[in-house]
């Protein structure tokens, strides 16, 4: 009876371990399936397979091979470079073997041969492994998406551990009472696995939501931007016709000052006419929505703010930078800018801004004059006594961006000039 139940749990057990290695193939692969239905012929190969040579055969060797070979095929279904197959092949069984080395030595199973009968049938034992199989890959997973600068909240991390454990718990309470009948064990088990699968949709599910809701919210950056760098451009053009309009009127009024030696007077409309030239000019003309709109929207008012901009701005329409990254480095490295730039005084105030694109590389610089303190702690910007805590945040959402693209940094404050070098791998 115990044999049979054993055996029962086992396939139970084997087949929740497909879902298992599925993940940790999403995990390690993000989920691109070459083709769906060889993929689930080699997950049905791997369970009828890996089920019928343990209950026959029961030796750890050969169940140990025939798992590396079957992790290896099933690899082969995803999109990938057979260095990485392999590589990643190797970690899965590690991660796998690893809970069932843990167990078997906590559950007495020490002194057993690699080429014989394993003789291994502690059900508890089978369901805790498979069970710290299911959290070991949960949690990284939940690593991983807090390394791609994607926020997990504490619900998820909590749920990630919480619902192995308690459902854990309850079965070793249930399968240890031995008034339990085969038949409530074996249920028991399924029902275990049937809640920690669920776990594994709503997971999916959860993410596929909080991605879905990423993707909206960088199409309403983009369309903000969009519209804010037609508004500017629209407004520039209305200016421009209104001039073209009225500039021959303009011309007779500055000949006839000119004619009749009224040379204060007509200094005074050339300096109109200059005016009216400047009122609305386009720092960025690139043809890269995010980086034209940013700056021709955050330097709008610079004229009316006395401040001289000098721009060289080169890249394409389009680079592979997420938008939400581009406009966190961007938006705070201008931000910072123009508000060091409100203590400086009018006869200083300027700002440089580059952002070249060549060979994979974007280089970004800002540079401007700033007054006061800059104030650090732990060897980190962390304010300016003129403005407390704005560079601190602002640069610190530059950093993990940064971090994200494996670039770097730099930041010079000599001199009275506030410099920050970027350099990001795209």
């Amino acid at each position: 009876m115990e044999t049979t139940t054993y055996n029962m749990i086992y396939l139970l057990s084997n087949f929740f371990t497909i879902f298992i290695i599925q993940r940790f193939m999403w995990l390690f692969f993000s989920n691109s399936e070459q083709n769906k239905l060889l993929t689930n012929v080699a997950y049905t190969l791997y369970f009828i397979v890996t089920s019928l040579v343990y209950i026959l055969f029961a030796v750890p060797l050969i169940t140990l091979a025939l798992n590396c070979v079957f992790i290896f095929i099933i690899s082969l279904m995803y999109g990938s470079t057979m260095k990485k197959r392999m590589m990643y092949s190797t970690y899965i069984i590690v991660f796998m073997l690893f809970p069932e080395l843990i167990v078997g030595a906590v559950t007495g199973y020490l002194h057993f041969s690699f080429f014989v009968d394993g003789c291994y049938s502690n059900i508890i034992g089978i369901i805790v492994s498979k069970i710290m199989m299911f959290s070991e890959v949960l949690l990284l997973q939940n690593y991983k998406t807090s390394r791609e600068q994607q926020d997990v909240s504490w619900n998820v991390w909590i749920s990630s551990i919480l619902i192995p454990i308690t459902t854990l718990s309850y079965e070793i309470m249930l399968v240890r009472d031995n008034d339990l009948s085969q038949y409530k064990i074996i249920l028991s088990v399924i029902i275990l696995f049937v809640i920690n699968i669920s776990a594994f949709y709503l997971y999916d599910s959860l993410s596929k939501s909080y991605v879905r809701q990423s993707k909206l919210s960088i199409l309403e950056t983009e369309n903000t931007l969009y519209s804010k760098q037609c508004e500017i451009m629209q407004s520039s053009t209305k200016e421009l016709q209104e001039f073209r309009h009225d500039m021959n009127n303009q011309f007779i009024v500055l000949s006839q000052l000119i004619r009749t030696d009224q040379y204060e007077e007509a200094e005074k409309q050339l300096s109109h006419l200059t005016a009216l030239t400047k009122s609305k000019i386009i720092y960025s003309t690139s043809g890269n929505i995010i980086v034209d709109g940013l700056i021709n929207y955050k330097l709008q008012n610079a004229l009316n703010d006395k401040i001289k901009v000098k721009t060289e701005i080169a890249v394409p329409a389009e680079m592979n930078i997420e938008t939400t990254d581009l406009v966190a480095i961007l938006g705070n490295l201008l931000d910072n800018a123009l508000n060091a730039l409100s203590d400086v005084p009018e006869d200083r105030r300027n700002i440089t801004i580059k952002a070249v694109f060549s060979q994979g590389r974007l280089i970004i610089r800002t540079s401007n004059p700033y007054v006061g303190n800059v104030v650090c702690n732990n060897g980190k910007i962390v304010s300016s006594d003129h403005s407390p805590g704005h560079h601190g945040y602002g640069l610190n959402n530059i950093e993990k961006a940064v971090k994200k693209y494996k670039g770097c940094m730099n930041i010079d404050y000599t001199g009275n000039y506030f410099t920050v070098d970027i350099l990001l791998y795209i």
